[in-house]
């Protein structure tokens, strides 16, 4: 079966449409970029929509609009990506950086850095409206959750959303930021030599590409959550402002375990005054008869 040809209605909600569309996802679906056109989703975005169709069908089942549909089989997959982060340090080159010479890319820079800042999802941080600030605080209803968090306004995020933009955020779509926050942040000098691996069907594919070229809209907010775990920050107060619903999800976010062992373990190296590596090389002669 072919999910692209066939007209689609609910008795058709087997196996084999569950594994005709996931063929369809992984290989077929076209995705328009700027520069290019790329066929077929990675395997989390696949998995998200066939997370977003079982909760669909789902709600029509308890709502009795149809009748039981075994959804057993229909697997959402997963896998662990290496997406990358921005440190402080980076976060700061960037805020810092003279535009004037591209003036059009300022929006996109104070955007981005009040996503780090804030930890927000990209349709909360490029719409904070005048009414969210309180006391100093910013009173956010999450587009996505629907849930209230607040969060305090740092003295930069300030200077950006008050007195840069009078709590008026430049309009900006997505697909543009993700495009011009990259011209950003390679001007910034931001690009070093990043492989990230994932899959793609049955492949294992490897992309290398400076760092500059990975960054997208939801850096800010897996910067947000890596800095502050990185500092100290208690987990769960993070988590109130991502929106991870457990701990365990928190970490695998941005592979949390990995991170907190380097840096447990440099902090051991950086402990130890006084210690070098000694290499010895030792000269072994043979005497031949």
């Amino acid at each position: 079966m072919n999910a692209s040809e066939k007209t689609i209605t609910f008795d058709s909600f087997g196996m084999n449409f569950y594994e005709g569309f996931v063929r369809f996802l992984t290989y077929d679906i076209v995705q328009s970029r700027r520069k290019e056109v790329i066929k077929g989703l990675i395997i989390n975005s696949l998995g998200k929509t066939i997370k977003h169709l079982k909760y669909f069908l789902k709600d029509r089942m308890r709502k009795k609009v149809i009748l039981f549909i075994d959804l057993g089989a229909y697997k959402v997959m997963e896998e662990e990506v290496d997406a990358v982060y921005l440190s402080w340090r980076e976060i700061s080159v960037i805020y810092h950086l003279d535009l004037s010479a591209n003036a059009n890319l300022e929006k996109y820079r104070d955007l981005f850095v009040l996503g780090c800042l804030t930890g927000f999802r990209f349709s909360d941080y490029s719409d904070i409206k005048p009414e969210e600030v309180r006391g100093g605080m910013l009173h956010v209803n999450q587009t996505k959750t629907l849930s209230t968090v607040v969060v305090p306004l740092r003295i930069d995020a300030k200077k950006i959303l008050i007195e840069k933009y009078n709590m008026l955020m430049p309009q900006v779509s997505n697909p543009n930021f993700n495009y011009y926050i990259k011209e950003v942040v390679r001007l910034a000098g931001i690009d070093e030599l990043i492989k990230i691996t994932h899959k793609h069907g049955n492949k294992i594919i490897e992309e290398t590409r400076p760092k500059y070229a990975w960054i997208m809209s939801h850096t800010c907010r897996r910067s947000f959550c890596t800095n502050e775990f990185l500092d100290g920050t208690p987990t769960n107060l993070i988590m109130a402002i991502s929106g991870h619903k457990t701990e365990n999800a928190f970490r695998r976010y941005f592979k949390a375990d990995q991170v907190e062992k380097a840096y447990m373990i440099k902090k051991l190296w950086d402990s130890r005054s006084g210690f070098k590596l000694k290499y010895f090389v030792i000269s072994i002669s043979f005497n031949e008869d």
